[in-house]
């Protein structure tokens, strides 16, 4: 999830969904937005969203005004959600009646299926999957676990707001940094490709890598 101080964006399992802060100055909202959208993943483009603002209703020209704003960043306004079916992110003081969203016990996941390229950076308040490759020069920065279906040669973090039970894994694991909690790793320079599926995890306070029951490079705690 990504988010200013008064507007978030998220990708829920339904799709994506724009949450704008129902009290903040509409002109303040849409210079939130623009920049938000202007520092936000590519991918995005041409995907259609929900918007969330409370119980705020905005006029004809607000309304033009926030679909102008979205058609500018590569984004179509599908509509906008009420607080029945809202996935609403944790709470912010400015929404008043927020509640957890409701799901399989093992939380939220964004799915990928796309391969990351250098300079993409994604941001999850989640589980992230990637059907493809992340590579140098990518990021994936999630609140839980890290999937990568292919190589993972960028940085990776997870359980990034302090999850020690969080694990990064991989087809080909040799990312340019690691990192799951506050423990900071990078992978070995050995050349050892084709080593197979890897999972990184947190196992005596040192970050350690694991295939097929054999434990591999580690890093030392920061």
């Amino acid at each position: 999830m990504t988010r200013t101080e008064h507007v978030a964006l998220k990708g829920t399992r339904d799709g994506l969904v724009l949450y704008l802060d129902p009290v903040a100055n509409f002109e303040l909202l849409m210079n939130e937005l623009d920049n938000l959208m202007k520092n936000s993943d590519q991918f995005l483009q041409g995907a259609t969203v929900r918007c969330y603002a409370g119980k705020r209703e905005f006029s004809e020209d607000e309304h033009a005004g926030l679909t102008t704003v979205l058609k500018q960043n590569g984004l179509e306004l599908a509509g906008w959600m009420t607080s029945e079916e809202v996935y609403l992110p944790k709470a912010r003081s400015y929404v008043p009646d927020a509640r957890w969203e409701e799901g399989m016990s093992e939380g939220h996941c964004l799915f990928m299926e796309r391969t990351l390229r250098s300079g993409k950076s994604v941001q999850y308040e989640g589980h992230v999957v990637v059907l493809g490759d992340v590579n140098p020069g990518a990021e994936i920065i999630a609140t839980g676990n890290i999937v990568v279906l292919g190589s993972l040669r960028g940085v990776a973090h997870a359980g990034a707001t302090g999850d020690r039970k969080a694990s990064v894994s991989a087809y080909h694991l040799a990312p340019t940094q690691l990192r799951i909690a506050d423990l900071v790793t990078r992978a070995p320079d050995d050349g050892t490709d084709g080593r197979g599926p890897e999972i990184a995890r947190i196992k005596d306070d040192q970050l350690m890598v694991e295939a097929a029951g054999m434990s591999g490079w580690r890093g030392k705690a920061r």
